[in-house]
């Protein structure tokens, strides 16, 4: 997107719009996407970068990812997208709460754990990232702790609704209390290695019905979907913007239009 002159605003622009549906730390050379968007100008000649994606295909692993960008609300001006069935890109949980360098423990019943010179179980899920690193609510919720113990460090505990809650551990510092609304990906502290912890990273630990989950084996919800009195007007808004981006050629089978 660089060397098309994009620049950094199409990237993060494009990363954001598929965060809950694509992994980008796991992309395969062979992926490609294709966009097409609106251009911002100032004074009508001097360019200032793309004003939005109206639509883009993400293909990773030989699947295409499609998103169209509607209009919900138009007194309010709410939009979102939606793939070419009308389902929301959207996840009610995000997929890190953090960019990642990598997963260096998962979610174990039995792990050696480096501190304690123990087996015992890790019911986490640990992402190495650099010290000072924002970590993300990766939900909207409610903080219900928000604290400092010997095994947890620095630590954040939100409550999501009836079912789920989420804990980010062994933070640097803490932005948030006790009591306080967030919202999905809201910073809610940086990356650390207090408490039981050999190294900068969070461990981010997840509960279903007061019992913690490996959320990767979770069938999660998404968000709110498209109404179904939207849903004629979408896939008619849609379909020339569909047709337009097939007839779209990539433009080379590892680099990107």
């Amino acid at each position: 997107m660089e060397e098309e002159g994009l620049g950094m605003a199409a990237i993060y622009e494009l990363s954001d719009i598929y965060r809950w549906s694509i992994d980008f730390f796991r992309l395969q050379k062979g992926d490609r996407f294709k966009i097409i968007y609106t251009e911002r100008y100032i004074n009508d000649s001097i360019y200032a970068g793309i004003e939005s994606i109206e639509a883009a295909v993400f293909e990773t692993d030989k699947t295409p990812f499609y998103a169209f960008d509607f209009k919900t609300d138009s007194i309010n001006n709410i939009s979102d997208y939606y793939d070419e069935n009308g389902k929301t890109l959207r996840s009610f949980f995000l997929k890190a709460p953090v960019n990642y360098s990598r997963i260096s423990s998962r979610f174990t019943k039995r792990r050696f754990h480096p501190v304690q010179k123990r087996w015992k179980a890790h019911k986490g899920t640990d992402y190495a990232a650099a010290y000072g690193t924002p970590i993300v609510s990766t939900a909207n919720g409610v903080v219900i702790k928000s604290g400092y113990t010997r095994g947890n460090g620095n630590y954040v505990k939100v409550q999501h609704n009836g079912t789920y809650s989420t804990q980010y551990l062994h933070m640097t510092k803490r932005s948030v209390k006790v009591g306080q609304r967030v919202k999905q990906g809201q910073v809610i502290g940086t990356v650390g290695s207090t408490g039981l912890a050999t190294g900068p990273h969070v461990c981010y630990r997840f509960w279903v019905n007061g019992k913690q989950v490996d959320p990767y084996k979770q069938n999660l919800p998404s968000a709110d979907p498209l109404p179904n009195e939207k849903m004629e007007d979408y896939l008619n808004f849609i379909q020339p913007l569909k047709d337009e981006i097939d007839l779209l050629s990539f433009k080379n089978d590892d680099q990107v239009l």
